[in-house]
């Protein structure tokens, strides 16, 4: 059984503001794609990889698959949405891959996933065919509504039954594909809800902490911090 990994870097960056394509970003000496691709794709034991970017990142994207030797990695462009990614990435592996092999998406925002997780993701996928990382809520969470111009409080929800959804997310192939090809309810959040509503169980194993995702400026102190420690 083979692994595959698909890694989503067509994203807008919209909540990055001013400083324009977070994947471009330096941080601790490297852009942001740079680490996903050392993370993900160098350390993560990964078979055959596909890196779905927009059009105007292939060319620098494709020579850090060539500093890092990923010679097993190819590129295909992105969507402006990012379950229209997830299925040009799976088409680019369909001739590659069985039914029953292991597809790990991973968003590259999420630039320091540490190889624990993907292993316990792949090794849940295998035996369960959909699996995703989580970590417990920590806050007291509270279901409130709109009223009058005012937010007011419906209930609290029981934090024990909530877990925060990072990535990678694993599936067989054959599941995410039909999966993703049956998918006719608007817009996912991610592809484990494309999986849910094709009536699959989705596994949910430990995530991690430093498994964060790089959304907005404030985030890029943390990860300077944070690589500045592992290196």
């Amino acid at each position: 059984m083979k692994s595959f990994g698909i890694l989503l870097a067509a994203g807008q960056s919209r909540r990055m503001g001013r400083l324009g394509p977070k994947l471009w970003l330096p941080v601790a000496g490297r852009p942001v794609i740079a680490w996903s691709l050392w993370y993900f794709a160098v350390k993560g034991q990964i078979d055959l990889g596909v890196v779905v970017s927009r059009p105007e990142d292939r060319e620098p994207i494709q020579s850090w698959l060539a500093a890092y030797r990923l010679t097993r990695w190819v590129m295909v462009s992105g969507s402006l949405e990012r379950y229209l990614s997830v299925r040009n990435g799976l088409t680019a592996i369909e001739s590659e891959a069985r039914d029953e092999d292991v597809v790990l998406i991973h968003d590259a925002a999420r630039m320091m996933v540490p190889f624990s997780v993907i292993d316990r993701v792949r090794r849940a996928a295998e035996s369960s065919g959909a699996a995703m990382p989580g970590l417990p809520v920590m806050d007291t969470v509270k279901e409130v509504r709109e009223k009058e111009g005012t937010t007011e409080v419906l209930g609290t929800v029981p934090r024990n039954t909530l877990r925060l959804a990072q990535t990678p997310q694993g599936f067989r192939y054959g599941l995410i594909r039909e999966a993703h090809a049956a998918w006719r309810q608007g817009i996912p959040t991610d592809d484990a809800e494309v999986v849910e509503r094709a009536g699959y169980r989705v596994c949910v194993v430990p995530g991690d902490p430093d498994n964060r995702k790089l959304t907005t400026p404030d985030d890029l102190e943390w990860f300077e911090w944070r690589l500045g420690r592992s290196l």
